[in-house]
C-alpha cells in the first residue's frame, strides 16, 4: 500500500497545503497560541485584500492601531458595522473616517480626538461591539417582513395591499405568536364578557355550555318505606283533664265538656 498524502486545512484562510507548521497563503502559524491569539484579534470588520481574501475580521482595537500604523489609509475599502457589512471607503465610515481626520458626513478636516464635527456638529462615535455585524435586520422575523415588502415590490402590488401589510405587521408586533391568536371577533367577545356573558377567548367559535348536573339521591337518612300498612292509624290522644266523647251512630253535631 502506498502511503496517501496528508493535507492540513488553514484555520486562518481556508488554504489546503501538505503537513506543516506555517500556512503558505496567509503566513499564520498553526500552534494553539497563535490560533488563542487571532481569536482575540477577531471583529466584525473587514478591510479588503487581494493577497489574502479570506482572512476573518478584526476588532476595532487592530482597526484603530492598523490606522496609527499607515496600514489602513483614507482611500482603504473595509466594511464593518456602521457601513452595515457593504463595502465603503475609510474617509466615509463612520466611527472610522475621524480616526483618519475625515468627518464621514461632510468630508470636512477634523483631528482624531474631537467629539464632534465642528462644520455640521455630528457626533463621532466609537464602535466598541466585538460580535455585532450591524444588519440592517436583526431577527428572523424583521429579514422575513422585509422580504415581504421587496416581493410587494418587485410583483407591483398597489398601495392599499401594502398598507394592509403594514396594518398586519403592527398587529403581529403587538401580539406574539406563540402566546396568544388574534381572532376577528374579539371585540364581540370582550363586550360578552364585559355583559355578564361567556369570558372572551381568542377562537371564533364558543364554547358549548356545560350539562345540567343530576340531581343527587336522597341520603339514607330521608328514605322511607311507601309500601302499604293494614293497622289502623293511631288515634290522636285528647288533650286536658277530660276526653270527648261522641255518641255511636249519631253525627258529631257539637261537643262539651263533661263535668
Amino acid at each position: 500500500m502506498s502511503d496517501q498524502t496528508k493535507y492540513i486545512l488553514c484555520p486562518y484562510c481556508g488554504h489546503t497545503q501538505t503537513h506543516a507548521d506555517r500556512c503558505a497563503e496567509c503566513g499564520g502559524l498553526f500552534e494553539p497560541l497563535s490560533r488563542r491569539a487571532t481569536q482575540i484579534a477577531m471583529g466584525p470588520w473587514y478591510i479588503r485584500d487581494k493577497q489574502n481574501p479570506f482572512r476573518p475580521g478584526c476588532c476595532y482595537d487592530v482597526l484603530k492601531k492598523q490606522i496609527r500604523s499607515g496600514r489602513v489609509k483614507p482611500h482603504t475599502v473595509l466594511r464593518g458595522p456602521t457601513t452595515r457589512q457593504f463595502w465603503s471607503v475609510a474617509r466615509h465610515v463612520p466611527g472610522v473616517a475621524h480616526l483618519l481626520g475625515y468627518c464621514h458626513a461632510c468630508g470636512a478636516k477634523v483631528s482624531p480626538d474631537d467629539g464632534e464635527c465642528g462644520e455640521c456638529g455630528v457626533s463621532f462615535e466609537s464602535v466598541r461591539e466585538r460580535n455585532e455585524l450591524g444588519l440592517a435586520y436583526r431577527t428572523n422575523k424583521q429579514a422575513q417582513r422585509a422580504q415581504q415588502l421587496l416581493d410587494m415590490e418587485i410583483t407591483g402590488q398597489p398601495p392599499a395591499t401594502r398598507a394592509t401589510a403594514a396594518r398586519d405587521t403592527a398587529t403581529e408586533e403587538l401580539v406574539d405568536d406563540d402566546e396568544f391568536v388574534v381572532s376577528p371577533t374579539m371585540g364581540q367577545d370582550l363586550l360578552a364578557e364585559v355583559l355578564g356573558g361567556a369570558p372572551a377567548t381568542g377562537s371564533r367559535r364558543s364554547d358549548p355550555p356545560p350539562p345540567p348536573e343530576a340531581p343527587a339521591p336522597p341520603a339514607e337518612a330521608e328514605a322511607f318505606d311507601c309500601a302499604p300498612s293494614d293497622e289502623p292509624p293511631p288515634r290522636p290522644r285528647a288533650r286536658g283533664r277530660f276526653r270527648r266523647k261522641r255518641m255511636a251512630g249519631l253525627p258529631c253535631l257539637g261537643l262539651r265538656r263533661l263535668r
